[in-house]
C-alpha cells in the first residue's frame, strides 16, 4: 500500500475532528452577545440598586428592563437571577420581583471585615519610606471630595470616597485585598448614597479622611488606626440613623423595637 493510501484514513479522521471541534463555535458570537448583554444588564440594576435609584423592596419589571435595553427579556431574566444569588434582588414565586431590603446585621459584618483589613493596611503603608507622599496623594483625593461636595456633586464626592479607600488599600503593596474590601463596600454602599444628600454625612466623612492622612504622614500608626475605626464607626451611626427613618427599606428585624 502505497504512503498516500495509508495517509487517507488518517486525514479523513483529523477532517472529522476538526469538524467537531468547530460545531460549538457556530453559537460562540450568539452566546457571547448574550453574555454581554447580560452583564451590561447586571451592571446596570446593580448599580441603580447600590445608587438607591431602585429603593429597597421596590419591585421590578423583567419587560420595562428589557425595553430599556431594546432586549428580550432572557439577558434580563438572567442578571436578575444572579443579583438573587448574591443578595441584591427577592424573587418570590407567583408574586413578583423585588429589590433586597438592607438589613443592619449584614452592614455591621461589612464594617467589621473593612476595619480588620484595612487597619492592618495601615500598618504597612506606614511602613513604607515614602508615607508622606502616600499622604500627599490622599489629601489631593479628599481635596477632590469636598469640592465636590461644595458642587453639589453627590456622585463625584461617592466617587472620590472610593477612590480614597482604593488608593490606600493599594499603596500596601496588596492590590488585591481591594476586591475583599470592595465587596464589604457593596453592602453599605446605599447607606452611603442615602446618608450624603439626606444627612449631610460627607462632611464628616471628610473630616475622618483628613485624620487618617494626618495621622499617615505623622507615621502614627495607632491614631491613624483609631481615627480609621471611629469612621467606620460612623457609618454604623448613620446605617442606624437611616434604619430609624426608613425602616421600610430594611429588613422587618431591623426595624425599631428589634
Amino acid at each position: 500500500m502505497s504512503p498516500t493510501a495509508r495517509r487517507g484514513p488518517a486525514r479523513r479522521t483529523l477532517k472529522r475532528a476538526a469538524a467537531t471541534a468547530r460545531a460549538p463555535l457556530a453559537d460562540a458570537p450568539a452566546a457571547v452577545a448574550r453574555r454581554t448583554e447580560g452583564a451590561r444588564v447586571l451592571e446596570w440594576i446593580k448599580r441603580a440598586i447600590l445608587d438607591v435609584a431602585f429603593v429597597p423592596g421596590a419591585a421590578l419589571s423583567e419587560a420595562a428592563i428589557a425595553t430599556r435595553f431594546g432586549l428580550s427579556r432572557t439577558p434580563v431574566r438572567e442578571a436578575i437571577l444572579r443579583l438573587a444569588d448574591e443578595g441584591w434582588i427577592e424573587v418570590r414565586p407567583q408574586r413578583g420581583t423585588y429589590v433586597a431590603r438592607m438589613s443592619l446585621a449584614r452592614v455591621e459584618e461589612a464594617l467589621f471585615v473593612r476595619q480588620a483589613v484595612e487597619c492592618a493596611i495601615l500598618e504597612r503603608v506606614i511602613a513604607r519610606k515614602d508615607r508622606r507622599d502616600v499622604a500627599r496623594a490622599l489629601a489631593a483625593i479628599v481635596d477632590d471630595q469636598a469640592a465636590a461636595i461644595r458642587a453639589g456633586d453627590i456622585g463625584a464626592a461617592l466617587s472620590s470616597d472610593t477612590r480614597f479607600h482604593r488608593a490606600l488599600v493599594e499603596a500596601s503593596g496588596l492590590p488585591g485585598v481591594w476586591d475583599a474590601v470592595a465587596l464589604a463596600r457593596d453592602h453599605h454602599q446605599r447607606i452611603r448614597a442615602i446618608a450624603v444628600p439626606e444627612l449631610g454625612s460627607a462632611a464628616q466623612a471628610i473630616r475622618d479622611h483628613r485624620a487618617i492622612v494626618r495621622a499617615l504622614a505623622g507615621g502614627d500608626a495607632a491614631r491613624a488606626q483609631r481615627a480609621m475605626r471611629e469612621h467606620l464607626a460612623h457609618n454604623l451611626g448613620l446605617a442606624r440613623t437611616i434604619a430609624a427613618r426608613h425602616p421600610d427599606y430594611f429588613e422587618r428585624a431591623d426595624g425599631p423595637g428589634s
